[in-house]
């Protein structure tokens, strides 16, 4: 397993839609459907071009695309964090090992205070990466539960 992070560039905008549309992935997403090609380009060019508070990391397994982590700054002092991987990589330290990255590169460069991640209370999985990363259960809200990682 060589895993490995990267930013996420134009010739990664179709790996993105593909893994955004599986449903294992929108099921637990807040807009729980598939997305048209329109919708996702418009989402991810303000993204890909830097115009947006957002960054987005394309985790690799031997240099071919698995997942993502996506990066919402809030303000200076949040951020929220967020993950998706495809299935046939659960369960094998990927997503683990890439939020503990992006986590260490959060802290070096910027002085955010706080990691956030909003999990759907059916996503277990999502819950149990969190709470192993030391993410603490702060609330919930409808069906989002808020993890808080205070850096």
């Amino acid at each position: 397993m060589k895993i490995s992070l990267r930013k996420a560039n134009f010739n990664d905008i179709e790996f993105l839609w593909y893994l955004r549309n599986q449903a294992d992935v929108y099921k637990y997403s807040r807009q729980s459907r598939t997305i048209n090609w329109k919708e996702h380009i418009s989402w991810i060019m303000p993204i890909i071009l830097g115009l947006s508070n957002k960054e987005l990391f394309i985790i690799e397994n031997s240099k071919i695309p698995i997942g993502q982590v996506r990066c919402d700054y809030k303000n200076h002092k949040e951020v929220e964090v967020s993950i998706s991987l495809l299935k046939e990589f659960w369960g094998k330290g990927f997503a683990t090992r890439s939020l503990k990255s992006i986590i260490k590169q959060i802290k070096k460069q910027c002085k955010v205070q706080r990691l956030i991640a909003e999990v759907n209370k059916n996503n277990i999985t999502s819950q149990k990466l969190f709470e192993k990363l030391n993410f603490k259960l702060k609330g919930q809200k409808g069906q989002w539960l808020k993890y808080i990682f205070n850096t």
